[in-house]
Formats: structure tokens, C-alpha cells, sequence
């Protein structure tokens, strides 16, 4: 009598998995680094989301006119290739602002323990969004909280697939401000707790 073996369980690589995946790694990364290297994180996104949608807007205007500078010189950018370029000077960005960009968080009234744990997370939570997000919207190069993100020939085929992609998507602008609201709360947390103690 033959016993079958049971087979491999098998995982399929879905664009849910890779979201879920995503924040994991994100927020795992943020309890290695602290609560103050999060921040700092977050900050180096923003300056870097800034910088390279306006290079990017610069270097359309330039390929767009009626005699592109880039044309001249035998060189044709196409969007795929502008958005390729978005994402590498992006990553760079972040990288560079974060290693060599001459800034240090520090917050002067700490918060407790648990609440310092609580909110490392929330700060890995919203910084996957963050980048996330951004990603999404370099992808699609559309300009930054675009309405028409959603209707974009790339990111379609996505969202109709992955339903965690659609809440990317559609609520962007929550992702795009909700680090900048936990900065806020964190530092009005941690004066209500200098307050209570006296």
C-alpha cells in the first residue's frame, strides 16, 4: 500500500503578500533602529519625495518643449525611463539623507517604555506606508496625491489584483500625512507626560 507523501505547501506570490511583506520588513526595521532613527528616516523620505518630484517635473519640462534639450543630444526619455530614474535617485535620496545628512533626532522629553515601544511601531507602520505609497506613485509617474492615481495604465491591472494594492491607492493622501501626524502626537505625548508626574 502506497502512502502518498504530502506535497509542498505552496505560497503564491501575490501583490498582498508583497504589501504584508513590505510593512513587516518596514516595521521590523524601525524596532531595530529606534524610535529616534525612525524619525529620522521619515524626515529624509519627505525631503527626498520633494527633491525628486521636482527634478523629475524639471526634466519633463525639458523633454516636453518643442525643442527638447535632451533630443539634441541623441538622448530620448520616455516615461518609463523617467520613472526608473525617480525611483533609483529616490532610494539614493533616502540613503544619503539618512547616512551622510548631517541631522539628529533627539526628543528632550521621552516617553515611557511601552509607549516608546508602542510608537516605534506606529512610526515603522507609517513609514512602509510612506514609501510605499511613494513608490506607487513614482510607478505610475503621476505627480504627487494625483485624483487620477487610481486610473493609471500601470497601476490598474495592480489594484484589480490586490485589494491591500486598492487601499494604497486610494487613500494615499492618509498615507502621505500620517507620519508627519504621529510627529506630532509624539511630541505632544511626551509633554503631557513630563506634566503628569508632578
Amino acid at each position: 500500500m502506497a502512502i502518498d507523501s504530502p506535497s509542498p505547501m505552496e505560497l503564491a506570490l501575490t501583490w498582498d503578500l508583497f504589501v504584508i511583506v513590505f510593512f513587516a520588513i518596514i516595521t521590523a526595521y524601525s524596532f531595530i533602529v529606534g524610535k529616534h532613527e525612525s524619525i529620522k528616516i521619515i524626515i529624509a523620505i519627505y525631503i527626498a519625495v520633494l527633491t525628486v518630484q521636482g527634478i523629475g517635473n524639471v526634466l519633463l519640462r525639458l523633454t516636453s518643449q518643442s525643442t527638447p534639450l535632451f533630443n539634441v543630444v541623441g538622448i530620448s526619455v520616455d516615461p518609463t525611463l523617467l520613472a526608473t530614474f525617480k525611483l533609483l535617485l529616490f532610494v539614493i535620496a533616502i540613503i544619503f539623507l539618512t547616512v551622510r545628512g548631517g541631522f539628529e533626532i533627539r526628543y528632550t522629553r521621552e516617553t515611557g517604555s511601552v509607549l516608546n515601544t508602542i510608537l516605534t511601531g506606529l512610526f515603522g507602520f507609517a513609514t512602509a506606508g510612506l514609501l510605499l505609497s511613494t513608490l506607487l506613485t513614482f510607478i505610475a509617474n503621476a505627480p504627487l496625491l494625483s485624483s487620477t492615481l487610481a486610473l493609471t495604465p500601470s497601476l490598474s491591472p495592480l489594484m484589480a489584483q490586490s485589494k491591500l494594492l486598492e487601499v494604497m491607492v486610494l487613500n494615499q493622501d492618509l498615507w502621505f500625512s500620517l507620519p508627519a501626524l504621529l510627529l506630532v502626537a509624539a511630541g505632544f505625548i511626551g509633554e503631557i507626560e513630563e506634566e503628569e508626574p508632578d
